[in-house]
């Protein structure tokens, strides 16, 4: 009798593509992009713990290892360098970073600004040497703007059992949960668990402030607070009143090539897009799959989905390309896009098997 085992490693084999509808643009899609990773970190492709990333301009991607979760609790959180293949670099950062979020490198390249949301606040992280050179917003210090986080449990406690939502893998009430929490918050200043920067071409700084507040903020290069806004939308939940410009979970931001702002409301499924000094140009709201990551190059916005969607807009916020399907491979919690129009997916908890994925685009 002649028995046959089927090839363990078929992923490292296969090919797998996926473009747009029309054609335009099309993708090979790579799901275990980290190659060669030192024995130390070689759990960290499958275990759930890689909040988010980004892209250099040499096109070295840059991965936020969350250590210490119930998935990993070592290796400790750092930063990981791959490059443009996929190959493990480098590790900066390790014991100097908690509660990250989300990150982005500062326009000179030198350093980067990192989201703690733990602790209220931005560490600027030398990309070199891996030390903290600076802070934006006061460590430990949360603005006092009405945050609960016990709102859902007083809610389950006083008012009954709630549904619990299965696609969050958790007993969690999905965006109820946000709703109750975020319901009675007022917009507030720098930091309440903030979850995203960016960069101006001027050098101002943006940043998302989301999950203990509603707001977006402008700083200047140096680090003065230059303009503040935002604030609660969350009346759209129960009565079906929806405001373009306010916001249930600022998630991730990013500043495309004219410098608009664009921001991904993910409980809200929408984006919203400013122009440098908050004033709303266009919203995007529905079958956005829960947006909750977003990057742009010269050309074009890059916004990812925890649903598994990615919806592409050009600089005129024209719908180019969506791609992705419920559930399927494209699930992601942050986006990140080289300066070939590569593109790079980071699911965290979406998709725990798979925690940087690339879709190395194809051109005719």
């Amino acid at each position: 009798m002649e028995i046959k085992h089927g090839n363990p490693n078929r992923r490292q084999v296969m090919k797998k593509f996926i473009q747009s509808a029309d054609g335009k643009f099309k993708y090979e899609v790579i799901l275990d992009f980290m190659q060669n990773m030192p024995e130390e970190l070689k759990y960290v492709p499958f275990q759930g713990n890689i909040s988010g990333g980004c892209c250099d301009k040499a096109g070295n991607i840059y991965l936020g290892l969350r250590g210490g979760s119930f998935m990993s609790p070592n290796p400790p959180n750092m930063i990981i360098q791959l490059d443009k293949d996929g190959s493990y670099v480098r590790s900066i950062g390790a014991g100097k970073i908690g509660s990250m979020h989300f990150f982005e490198i500062k326009n000179d390249q030198k350093s980067m600004l990192i989201a703690h949301v733990g602790i209220n606040a931005f560490s600027e992280m030398d990309l070199e040497t891996g030390e903290v050179i600076g802070w934006l917003g006061k460590p430990g210090d949360p603005c006092d703007n009405g945050y609960n986080t016990n709102a859902f449990t007083d809610f389950r406690m006083h008012k009954g059992v709630v549904a619990t939502e299965p696609l969050h893998e958790e007993a969690c009430g999905g965006s109820f949960e946000w709703y109750l929490m975020h319901k009675d918050i007022t917009l507030g200043e720098p930091f309440n668990k903030p979850t995203d920067v960016d960069y101006d071409s001027q050098g101002n700084i943006y940043v998302s402030d989301g999950y203990g507040n509603c707001a977006m903020h402008k700083f200047s290069p140096d680090g003065k607070l230059l303009k503040t806004w935002g604030g609660s939308g969350y009346e759209h939940f129960f009565d079906n009143v929806d405001v373009p410009g306010k916001f249930l979970v600022p998630h991730s931001i990013c500043v495309d090539a004219k410098d608009h702002v664009w921001l991904c409301d993910r409980e809200k499924d929408a984006v919203h897009v400013f122009d440098n000094e908050g004033n709303l140009l266009f919203y995007a709201k529905g079958d956005l799959g829960q947006p909750s990551g977003i990057d742009a190059d010269g050309q074009y916005i890059y916004v990812g989905g925890r649903a598994g969607y990615l919806t592409i807009f050009d600089t005129d916020f024209n719908i180019v390309a969506e791609l992705g399907e419920f559930n399927g491979d494209l699930r992601s919690h942050s986006v990140a896009c080289d300066e070939e129009g590569n593109l790079y997916l980071f699911p965290t908890h979406a998709n725990t098997e798979h925690q940087c994925i690339a879709l190395k685009r194809i051109k005719d």
